[in-house]
């Protein structure tokens, strides 16, 4: 009779050790289901990362190569128009800007660098202050606390965040308007709307005004528009100076975006493979509305 009303019981248990397991293993499985999911979802990303970062590299490519075309209408201007290509269902966007266009940081006089500064919407109590820590920062065997700078000058765009007093929305307005690689101008018909109206005097909506009218002339057959402000004599020539900014942005169907900005020097020695050679290199990557 006990063995009787133990079997049900035993059985009971069985059951319910039976539906744990079952249990168990239902979770098991999910969170193996997620968690697949989850490195399908990354790696799907990667390859699509992946994937833009070769086309906009490609833009690049594309760029050195129409800097150089022999045919006006095969060659690109290096005045920061756009082009736009096609590599498969991935869009990019090219723009090619001529360093000669723009202050070379190591060179600027005072007079350049507080014009770009007025330029740039510093408050003018402040212009001065910023503008001879800058040109101080960039002398020969300037000193500040413990840092002496031997060398004298910039080493690099992103030294100036370094100047002490200059904050980063400063320097994030004027760095487009700097480089370190021109050795004459700024060349008006390649320079952002920034420079246009440091050197000028022309305001901004004049200095925009002027850019835009540069970018939608015909190279082979248009003049260059008149030079607003009050410099007349400003230097102006389409040619490229062989020194460029190539800033190529590649965007998949997903909305995955990649961004290559390359200052580089277009080679034209005999005999060398190479069609640049690479200044500065700065990629960025994210989804679409987030680059800047």
């Amino acid at each position: 009779m006990t063995a009787m009303l133990r079997a049900p019981k035993q059985r009971g248990v069985a059951l319910l050790v039976v539906l744990w397991g079952c249990t168990l293993a239902a979770i098991t499985l999910g969170a193996l289901a997620s968690s697949a999911k989850v490195e399908g979802t990354q790696a799907r990303g990667q390859y699509l990362q992946t994937k833009a970062f070769y086309a906009a590299q490609g833009g690049v490519e594309q760029a050195a190569f129409r800097l150089r075309a022999q045919q006006a209408g095969q060659r690109w201007a290096a005045d920061s128009r756009l082009y736009r290509l096609r590599q498969g269902d991935i869009d990019v966007t090219v723009a090619v800007a001529d360093e000669d266009g723009k202050l070379n940081l190591n060179k600027a006089s005072a007079e350049q660098m507080d014009a770009l500064l007025r330029a740039a919407g510093v408050a003018s109590d402040q212009v001065r202050r910023l503008r001879d820590a800058i040109v101080r920062w960039g002398s020969a065997g300037a000193r500040f606390s413990d840092i002496l700078l031997a060398k004298g000058g910039f080493a690099s765009l992103e030294e100036l965040r370094r100047v002490p007093g200059v904050p980063g929305d400063v320097v994030d307005r004027i760095e487009p308007g700097l480089t370190l690689w021109s050795t004459s101008g700024p060349n008006m018909a390649h320079a952002p709307a920034i420079v246009v109206a440091a050197m000028t005097g022309a305001g901004q909506e004049a200095a925009e005004a002027y850019v835009a009218d540069v970018r939608a002339m015909d190279l082979e057959h248009g003049g260059l528009p008149r030079t607003p402000g009050n410099a007349e004599a400003m230097p102006s020539s389409v040619p490229t100076s062989g020194t460029v900014t190539i800033d190529s942005t590649a965007t998949t169907s997903d909305g995955i975006a990649v961004r290559i900005r390359a200052t580089v020097t277009l080679q034209n020695e005999p005999g060398d493979p190479r069609s640049y050679r690479v200044l500065r290199w700065q990629e960025s990557g994210a989804e679409v509305g987030t680059l800047r």
